[in-house]
């Protein structure tokens, strides 16, 4: 006991000479060592997330196996000062911003990014962005030609750092029951009118031969397009003619320009009002809400329906548990005469995260997200989390920030990495996170077809639905412009609902078509001009 304490006396009376040696020593080393010795840095959090956890050992979106790891590797504590499901997170963003007392992270929308600036509510982040993001985050954004960072990006400062959605997600495939075509002698539809041959005879000619008439044609809903996850829509009907509704493209002269006010958008709603009153359509898809129409797939009243890549994890799933014999198939269709589908891609990026004004280390939100961006390349795969524990998998809104950070082209590789394992020209030991589940799952499903609707739905996901969208006879139009200008904020959501308002009813025939070109001028009029103008400035640089 002597010894130990005549040791920790000379220990002391080291420390003293070094501190006294050290008297010169910069501020930076300074700070260090308080920071050292001050803990870990306190991070409060306005997240998007389930109240419900169903994480075990009584973990939470607070507290889990991601959060602890990235805490001991980061030197954090991570903690939530609200949370709020997907549906009213926005509200209580709002509440904070109006508050002026809001959390030292959070992830907004564009209008609450712009409200946040114009406050000086938020850091500047372009230096710890700038000196902290890794190489494989900054090439990933790289791949959307810096989209969302330049709406970040405010009097030349980076004020958020941008999610990276999947651009799949974008894209509607046409989703059709093999089975039933082969009841019918029918080929697969690549053209319109194909596409309409097959609805037709999908709603008169009994294709699932139960000596009922109780199927319908092509569904529809409400929602006609969506630029994002389209359920339903005619998105490629009105692609076909080379036409965008709901996005901002470059007409022929480069000039910037809305696509629901072109004539090719007019020349789409003939055809669709010429397939409605032919009796393409599932006759009341007007009222009908995406869910729906869910209802009439799931009854197996449908096989024809324009739906996104992964309508196997959803809706085709969910029909197969009613009836394990549907054959379902995904096809890049309708296409035109030069043989490809055009189609829309969605926002590259949509939510924007922000930190706090007065924020001292804004360079561990930059370095929690490159984490993030690492570890859901991989699907958590190598990290450890909750391994031995049954059907847990992979969610990355259980990370600390709810920031979605995908590749652009995320889908369509890892099929393509798992197709080409399948054709022998890949090995299955270098497959890593979801393209080894991908693989894993189809070789459940192959040796025992449609036992396992999880396995299937994966593998029919990626390997029937996102690997069509690689192929060469896809053609990807890219919006110019996806965000909001100071004249969408007030008049955008009136303008939206009577261009929903008019197409449906050119296309159910309570107007003429002529009545789109009265819309087209009093679109122009009531904002839609100002709105133009002011995108085409933002998009021109000026």
């Amino acid at each position: 006991m002597r010894k130990s304490f005549l040791f920790l006396i000379s220990l002391l009376f080291l420390a003293s000479i070094v501190a006294c040696s050290d008297d010169e020593s910069s501020s930076s080393e300074d700070n260090n060592q308080v920071q050292d010795s001050s803990g870990p840095i306190e991070i409060t959090i306005g997240k998007a997330g389930n109240l419900d956890s169903d994480l075990p050992n009584g973990d939470t979106v607070e507290d889990n196996e991601y959060t602890r790891f990235l805490e001991e590797e980061l030197n954090v504590d991570y903690m939530l000062a609200y949370q709020g499901s997907s549906q009213d997170i926005q509200q209580k963003n709002s509440l904070a911003i109006a508050s002026g007392d809001i959390p030292d992270v959070m992830v907004v929308d564009k209008t609450q990014l712009t409200q946040l600036v114009e406050a000086d509510l938020i850091e500047d982040m372009t230096d710890a962005f700038n000196n902290t993001v890794s190489d494989d985050l900054r090439g990933a954004y790289k791949d959307t030609d810096d989209y969302g960072l330049s709406q970040a990006t405010y009097d030349g400062k980076l004020m958020a750092i941008p999610n990276i959605n999947p651009g799949a997600d974008g894209v509607n495939l046409l989703w059709v029951r093999e089975d039933w075509l082969d009841n019918l002698n029918l080929e697969k539809p690549k053209t319109l009118d194909e596409i309409i041959e097959v609805a037709k005879a999908f709603k008169e000619q009994d294709p699932d031969q139960n000596g009922k008439d109780d199927t319908v044609g092509l569904l529809g809903s409400q929602n006609i397009v969506n630029i994002g996850n389209s359920l339903f829509g005619f998105d490629t009907i009105f692609s076909y003619f080379d036409a965008y509704p709901e996005m901002w493209i470059e007409d022929e002269a480069g000039d910037v320009v809305y696509g629901s006010i072109q004539p090719e958008t007019k020349e789409a709603l003939a055809k669709l009002r010429e397939m409605y009153e032919l009796g393409v359509f599932e006759s009341e898809f007007g009222v009908k809400k995406p869910e729906d129409s869910e209802e009439l797939v799931v009854s197996g009243k449908s096989g024809i329906i324009l739906y996104p890549w992964w309508a196997p994890f959803s809706v085709l799933r969910s029909q197969l548990e009613q009836d394990p014999k549907a054959e379902w198939t995904a096809l890049t269709a309708p296409k035109n005469a030069q043989g490809t589908m055009n189609t829309h891609m969605t926002a590259p990026s949509s939510s924007y995260l922000v930190v706090k004004k007065g924020f001292e280390k804004s360079e561990v939100i930059v370095e929690t997200l490159n984490y993030q961006f690492d570890i859901d390349q991989v699907q958590g795969d190598g990290y450890g989390f909750y391994e031995g524990v049954e059907d847990m998998g992979f969610n990355w809104a259980n990370m600390p920030f709810s920031l979605l950070l995908s590749r652009y082209d995320d889908k369509e590789v890892k099929a393509a990495q798992v197709r080409e394992v399948i054709e022998g020209n890949g090995s299955p030991d270098n497959l890593k996170g979801e393209p080894k589940q991908i693989y894993e799952d189809y070789l459940i499903n192959q040796e025992n077809p449609k036992k396992d609707l999880s396995a299937w739905a994966r593998a029919n996901a990626f390997l029937t639905g996102a690997d069509v969208i690689n192929k060469t006879d896809v053609n990807k139009v890219q919006g110019v412009f996806y965000g909001q200008t100071e004249t969408m904020e007030r008049r955008w959501a009136n303008l939206q609902t009577m261009e929903d308002e008019v197409f449906l009813q050119i296309i159910l025939g309570s107007e003429p078509l002529d009545y789109f070109d009265e819309f087209v001028s009093k679109w122009k009029s009531q904002g839609g001009d100002k709105i133009t103008k002011e995108v085409s400035q933002i998009v021109d640089g000026n």
